[in-house]
């Protein structure tokens, strides 16, 4: 689909015969109320008699599944059928995209499309540092709605302004449940269902850290702990045995639940790190970690049920729960690696009858120029093996670890390629130039992107991207001297693709121009660190970080708000190199 720069890519196309001119502000005939307005971009308005005609009609529909349709365009107009609602908003975001890459004259040509995955959907980090504008979340629920996802969630630790926990959010600048309503009523019209995003046994920290919660900890704090290739240094698990735990989690439910229609709810449950390791220690064994862990997670899903919703949790590759574990429970199985097997954890719950989803993620925390090769194999072997095993639902994940520092272009690139795994089931090859034409209106820099993310191989750091690791490394600690060549051609790379930046202009430019000027920045101190530089070397170094870190703020209140700054920023500070 190179040609028309559909994003996705369509099941099926064929372009013959002669087409049609669609002018602006166009009529369609046909649709259902309220659905002409609510398509992004669409500009057109409801008439009898339009040159654009929608029907609900299965039988001319080619493809299978409630949400399949067919568009024509010859040159009598365009006709979009389907079986339902959401297939004729689907068939309208198409010709949306149609008529930016075309203009007014439309060729001849048939679409027969439908999803892969019945849930399709985007999951947007809030909780590290980084809370987004209302203005940025209703841009990028108009952009998921254009990519046809119908799914997206807010993962959220302590970035929603529960009441009656003002200590913990104060300084967060939260989303607020009048803000929430408004994205989920904004949402629900684009046919995007906002899911309630609240974990419930890990990733306490932020709650866990104030006096008034620290007795619900599985542990008390000052604590090391190293695991998986981590460490912890404070207390990051409520403690399961604690009915204070509970109690905490339902009210936070409850509140968070009230404001998003969605039918789905993420109860977390990942990563507790300390379990085991404090008060229920002598339960876990006595019974099994993973018998603790199931029946508290099992607590948190009744309530979630009791409310209403239907509970999904984390399903870790280094899996907590056991055979306890409640069946109507949905496992999102999660991994982000690029040869990342889901097939295990995906066939284990499956064979009990439980649903399944598939969560890979976006390759763009940890990095500041993205990493374009594991997030195409990670969302591929998802997508395939999500399949394969019978998944309901993929949802592709934009965490935010160490201080969300990526830009939000490389979020949306990540979502549009998210997006065509999920509707194509990654049959077909991502189209980086028609992402870039369709998120940009620039196919150039839908390929720049991509390349920038490819300018970081041949330095191996596992999920952190080198340039990213070593930049938060030290300027005296141990530099393995091997990798300076490594380092020294990553930095040859990234300058040759700073020169080749689109002239997008305005804001979006301004941001690739940061995230490879921070990529660059840190693979340029990493050489320095292994070639040992002098005191003004370092100086200088110190003053091109004070200019990008302006930057860095003056981008981050262009589409964030200001709580969560002054933490990242502090991470940022951590590539002074004195």
């Amino acid at each position: 689909m190179t040609d028309l720069l559909l994003s996705p890519a369509p099941r099926r196309c064929t372009v013959a015969g002669p087409g049609c001119t669609l002018a602006d502000g166009f009529a369609v005939a046909g649709a259902p109320a309220g659905l002409v307005a609510s398509v992004p971009g669409l500009g057109a308005h409801d008439g009898g008699a339009g040159p654009v005609r929608l029907a609900i009609d299965p039988a001319a529909v080619g493809e299978a599944g409630d949400e399949a349709y067919r568009l024509v365009v010859d040159a009598g107009g365009v006709r979009i059928c389907a079986r339902s609602a959401a297939g004729l908003r689907w068939g309208l975001a198409t010709l949306v995209q149609l008529r930016r890459a075309c203009g007014a004259a439309l060729p001849g040509l048939v679409i027969d499309d439908a999803p892969a995955f019945a849930q399709r959907g985007f999951m947007l980090d809030v909780a590290r540092d980084r809370v987004p504008t209302m203005d940025t979340l209703r841009g990028l629920v108009d952009l998921m709605a254009a990519h046809k996802l119908n799914h997206l969630q807010l993962y959220n630790e302590h970035a929603f302004a529960y009441r009656g926990h003002e200590a913990v959010w104060r300084n967060a600048d939260p989303i607020t449940p009048d803000e929430m309503r408004a994205l989920d009523a904004y949402a629900a019209a684009r046919g995007v269902a906002l899911t309630a995003n609240q974990n419930s046994l890990g990733h306490f920290e932020r709650w866990l850290r104030h006096p008034a919660y620290a007795h619900l900890g599985e542990v008390a704090g000052p604590w090391l702990y190293e695991k998986w290739g981590h460490a912890w240094m404070e207390p990051n698990t409520l403690c399961p045995l604690d009915p204070g735990s509970l109690g905490l989690v339902e009210d936070l439910l409850a509140q968070q639940f009230a404001c998003c229609s969605g039918a789905y709810a993420n109860i977390g449950g990942d990563e507790p790190v300390d379990l085991g390791e404090g008060r229920s220690k002598a339960e876990c064994g006595r019974l099994g970690r993973g018998r603790v862990f199931s029946d508290y997670l099992g607590k948190v899903l009744r309530a979630a049920q009791r409310l209403g919703k239907r509970p999904q949790f984390w399903c870790d590759p280094h899996p907590n729960e056991d055979g306890s574990l409640p069946r109507d429970i949905i496992a999102l199985v999660w991994g982000y690696g690029q040869t990342e097997d889901f097939s295990k954890r995906l066939a284990a719950h499956a064979a009990v009858g439980r649903e399944v989803w598939v969560a890979p993620g976006t390759a763009n925390w940890c990095t500041y120029a993205g990493r374009t090769e594991m997030r195409r194999g990670n969302l591929a072997n998802a997508a395939r093996e999500g399949l394969a095993h019978g998944a309901v639902g993929f949802l592709n994940t934009e965490w935010g670890d160490v201080g969300h520092r990526q830009q939000w272009p490389l979020a949306l690139l990540g979502m549009a390629e998210g997006a065509q795994a999920a509707w194509t089931g990654a049959a077909v090859a991502f189209d980086e130039r028609a992402a870039g034409a369709q998120l940009f209106g620039s196919a150039e820099l839908g390929a720049w992107l991509a390349g920038l993310g490819r300018c970081e191989q041949g330095v191996s750091r596992g999920y952190g991207s080198p340039t990213f690791t070593d930049g938060n490394t030290a300027w005296g600690s141990d530099a393995e001297p091997e990798h300076l060549a490594g380092f020294q051609a990553i930095a040859a790379r990234l300058t040759a693709q700073e020169a080749e930046l689109p002239a997008v202009g305005g804001l979006l430019e301004e941001e690739c121009r940061l995230a490879v000027g921070m990529a660059r920045y840190a693979a340029e101190r990493a050489v320095a660190r292994r070639k040992g530089g002098d005191l003004d070397l370092r100086r200088g170094f110190n003053r091109r970080l004070t200019v990008l870190g302006a930057t860095y703020r003056r981008l981050w209140l262009a589409r964030s708000r200001y709580g969560g700054l002054e933490d990242s920023y502090i991470k940022v500070n951590a590539l002074r190199c004195c």
